[in-house]
């Protein structure tokens, strides 16, 4: 056994996963639990400080999440509230999925790694006013906090190349994807006629030009349902849902799905599209991906690296409601082609994203960080 090493994992909603931070923490959880017996080995203990969990605490021999509490605005107060109830455990090293929770570890004599979900100087501009104000602060924290992280997780190459254009000292990126759940890799399809556009109802998610390419081909559809999930802005919900009754389309939205739920859902969709206007690295695509989905997807920011083009999915403009029609009826009318790219796309992501590679990964870093134990390949 090694030397002990205590990590702290701070992230939101690690034992009730909703939307990607939380999601990416939880399926971070289980990859640990499974390389349980590597950790004992090396002596590393991993703690999740998890932020505003109901279940207070749960320990495993490695393992365990603390529930941390956090109150709006923590746009404003963050810092100030991770100040106060910043923990008296001691640990060599702080992983925060939470800018604002670093914070207190900025001037300790513990390592600090940041992980960034979003690149927020990009999304800005389908923000509303307060959004703009929000993403400002935001980036100027990162600035501001970025040169006393000891590493950067970067979840895409494109992200490195952003951090890179904003000045941002690149050499201190480490990729790592993000985890997919085992219970995605377990689904069997049972196709129904579904195409599932699971992304929050807002402008940057594009769903209202997705529709209006749906109307330019909605007398081939057949039987083809698409189906909305997830909550949005009040003023676009209800554009998109009056644009989808105007247009007489067969849209269902389904609101904000159950975790369970959207396994069903992934095991009956045809297709999974997400036309959005700008993205990271959605989990939906590699969701969709680790069901054996085929997917229709924006070609911008971190998509790209996450499939390639005709084998795994088709790639559309999303400011081309003609470019997403054409390719959307490709898969439609091509029961066999669809299979052809779940197929693909299943592969690609058993070889990237299960969350026990993920998992080692992250401590291949933890331990090159700790007094450099392995060389610098994480």
């Amino acid at each position: 056994m090694g030397e002990s090493m205590r990590v702290a994992i701070i992230a939101p909603h690690v034992l009730e996963p909703y939307l990607g931070p939380s999601v990416v923490a939880y399926n971070t959880l289980i990859g640990f639990l499974k390389i349980q017996g590597e950790l004992e080995k090396e002596g590393v203990e991993i703690v999740f400080l998890s932020i505003n969990d109901k279940v207070k605490e749960k320990n495993w021999e490695s393992v365990s999440v603390k529930a941390i509490k956090r109150y709006p605005p923590v746009s404003f107060t963050g810092e100030v509230q991770a100040l106060l109830s910043k923990p008296k455990d001691n640990f060599d090293i702080v992983h925060s999925h939470s800018l604002y929770d670093i914070f207190p570890w900025l001037l300790k004599k513990v390592a600090k790694i940041f992980h960034l979900h979003g690149i927020v100087w990009k999304e800005r501009k389908y923000m509303n006013t307060f959004g703009k104000f929000w993403t400002w602060l935001y980036e100027r924290r990162l600035k501001l906090y970025y040169p006393m992280i000891t590493r950067f997780v970067a979840i895409s190459n494109y992200v490195i190349e952003e951090l890179e254009s904003k000045g941002f000292d690149a050499s201190k990126a480490v990729l790592i994807e993000n985890p997919i759940g085992d219970e995605f890799f377990e689904i069997k399809k049972n196709e129904d006629e579904i195409i599932l556009y699971p992304a929050t109802i807002i402008p940057r998610k594009n769903q209202l030009e997705f529709l209006k390419a749906l109307s330019v081909i909605k007398d081939n559809l057949k039987d083809f349902k698409v189906v909305f999930t997830g909550g949005g802005e009040k003023a676009y919900v209800e554009k998109v849902r009056d644009f989808a009754r105007k247009e007489n389309l067969n849209v269902e939205f389904a609101g904000k799905v159950p975790y369970e739920k959207m396994l069903d859902l992934y095991s009956r969709a045809s297709i999974v599209a997400l036309v959005s206007f700008q993205e990271t690295t959605p989990m939906a695509i590699a969701e969709a991906m680790t069901t054996g989905t085929p997917v229709l997807a924006s070609n911008v920011g971190g998509i790209p690296y996450m499939f390639e083009n005709g084998k795994s999915g088709l790639l559309v403009d999303p400011n081309n409601p003609r470019d997403i029609a054409e390719k959307l009826l490709i898969l439609i009318e091509d029961e066999n082609l669809r299979k052809k790219l779940g197929e693909n796309a299943k592969r690609e992501a058993e070889k990237r994203w299960r969350c026990d590679i993920i998992a080692r990964r992250l401590l291949n870093l933890y331990l090159f960080v700790d007094n450099n134990k392995i060389s610098d390949k994480v």
